[in-house]
């Protein structure tokens, strides 16, 4: 399992957005357990439940971890938005989201796009 550093720090309103770390880098504030939006998920049940399964290694689970956003799933394309920044470890987390959902599906167009 791949380890990506994100930082924490106390969190202003929002979440999963970042803070200027005081010489620390960036802080993001969707790993201080704060309540969080239940990600938006949509697409066959089957398939969600499969790679909502897959993904939970590297993400948590999506209800309690606060870093899926929305998990988009239809015939031939899967979209995945990360709560985190790229800026603030998201785009690590894109990629090894992006390697474990290529591997489950080879012939599917993937977009994992981390919060803007």
């Amino acid at each position: 399992m791949q380890t990506i550093p994100i930082h924490s720090a106390e969190p202003a309103a929002g979440c999963g957005g970042c803070l200027s770390g005081a010489g620390n880098g960036p802080v993001c504030r969707s790993m201080l357990g704060e309540a969080c939006a239940a990600p938006e998920l949509t697409g066959p049940a089957d398939a969600l439940a499969r790679l909502l399964q897959a993904l939970t290694p590297l993400l948590g689970a999506p209800e309690t971890s606060g870093l899926v956003r929305a998990l988009h799933v239809q015939d031939g394309e899967v979209e995945l938005r990360l709560a985190v920044r790229a800026d603030c470890g998201g785009a690590a987390l894109a990629d090894s989201a992006f390697q474990a959902l290529r591997g489950l599906l080879p012939d599917t167009d993937i977009y994992v796009l981390p919060a803007r």
